[in-house]
């Protein structure tokens, strides 16, 4: 019960969703659950919250989430590579390109967020200098979700309307 209480949205989370703001007022937002989603923000009273538009924010949330962790891993090899000559996984550029040509198949925004999150890391890796490992994780994180997380809701949506 802890565990689920632990993952569920705090009430000041809640009333940040229903403000339309939690991407940009949770303190690391990429580590919480999406807020959108919320059973308190659904049945509650939506307040000036557009609840047509929860499972967008949520799947953009999810999918910054996602991409912001392949971002940091993406960034410590590109910092590796430049450091030590170690070669870049060619199947990070394959993988990059299949998203990109079957965009829609992969709900929109993924191809999108995964993409940035190579052009971030290729131009970004010097965060990993003179940082520990854990240190720069989290400032890629939190570079890359103030990106993805304002991007246009509608990149996520041609998925959900399929």
């Amino acid at each position: 019960m802890q565990s689920i209480l632990a993952n569920a949205p705090k009430p000041h989370e809640v009333e940040f969703a229903r403000k339309s703001v939690a991407e940009t007022s949770i303190d690391n937002a990429w580590e919480r659950p999406c807020p959108y989603n919320s059973s308190r923000l659904l049945t509650e009273g939506s307040g000036d919250f557009d609840v047509d538009k929860a499972p967008l924010r949520c799947r953009r949330w999810q999918d910054c989430k996602t991409a912001g962790a392949d971002a940091s891993r993406f960034t410590e090899g590109f910092f590796k590579h430049h450091k030590t000559g170690e070669e870049i996984p060619q199947q990070w550029k394959k993988d990059g390109e299949d998203l990109a040509k079957n965009d829609a198949e992969f709900g929109g925004g993924s191809g999108h967020s995964y993409n940035y999150a190579l052009k971030f890391a290729e131009e970004n890796w010097r965060l990993f200098e003179g940082r520990s490992a854990s240190e720069a994780d989290k400032l890629v994180k939190k570079q890359f979700w103030q990106w993805c997380a304002v991007e246009p809701l509608s990149i996520w949506k041609s998925k959900l309307d399929d």
